[in-house]
């Protein structure tokens, strides 16, 4: 703590060192992936040769979005979708670290399959602490990401857990961050009979695969919470990391 005088009284308050300490351990927890460590609004490029108006419009929005939390922003989230390689991921993360070192808020990334893998894999173990664990951490967070939501195989299970946690979140105003490759869009199919690739057969599991829009990956039903939820980002253009960060010795 640090004395301050301020229209001749004087006040106790926290060090800035103390804020830093809070911030790096906020930090330290909310899982952020090594590749992903060094992302910030600042880096996010958006002129480069497969680029479009469109990258600069989600980086607006994502500075807007930080600029207005939590206030502004009255546990509304943001849905970022497009194609892969356009940097939704970079700039859900970029906002996560941004609230969190600026703005003291608590946050953690989870990849959606990732997320529910883990639920999952509780049961096998016979821990229920652990599961209850997980799931209160990313139901109580400030500031949830949840990325390539819809890369899963739906099921019964996979859509409930799903609409669980985000529907937790929406009751209790908190914002959510989430990317999807897929397009925001109703079912292109009927969804009365959810595959499970533990309990039907692999060409079951295939065809599920192939249903392309998001609200047929999660269900109607946490779609159409989403679209309440989330204001929409739509990035367009061509893969980034293919056409512009290639792998090379070079």
């Amino acid at each position: 703590m640090r004395v301050i005088e301020r229209d001749g009284r004087r006040f106790a308050e926290e060090c800035v060192c103390r804020v830093q300490i809070r911030a790096d351990r906020e930090l330290a927890k909310a899982r952020i992936p090594r590749r992903y460590q060094g992302c910030s609004l600042e880096n996010y490029e958006t002129v480069h040769s497969s680029a479009t108006e469109s990258l600069g419009r989600a980086l607006s929005t994502s500075k807007r979005f930080t600029q207005g939390y939590p206030i502004e922003t009255n546990g509304k989230g943001l849905l970022f979708v497009g194609p892969r390689g356009l940097g939704k991921t970079h700039l859900a993360i970029s906002i996560l670290k941004h609230l969190i070192t600026e703005r003291g808020a608590t946050g953690v990334f989870w990849e959606h399959k990732e997320l529910l893998e883990n639920l999952r894999s509780t049961y096998s173990v016979n821990a229920p602490g652990m599961e209850t664990a997980i799931l209160k951490t990313a139901i109580t967070c400030d500031l949830l990401v949840l990325d390539d939501l819809g890369d899963i195989t739906p099921s019964d299970w996979s859509w409930d857990t799903t609409s669980f946690i985000l529907s937790s979140r929406y009751n209790e105003d908190k914002s959510t961050i989430i990317t999807s490759n897929l397009p925001n869009e109703p079912p292109s199919v009927s969804f009365s009979q959810p595959v499970d690739t533990f309990n039907q057969p692999r060409q079951e599991a295939k065809r599920a695969m192939t249903r392309l829009t998001l609200a047929d990956r999660i269900g109607d039903r946490v779609w159409s919470r989403l679209q309440e939820m989330c204001v929409v980002v739509e990035l367009k253009g061509k893969d980034f990391r293919e056409n512009v960060k290639r792998a090379s010795f070079a």
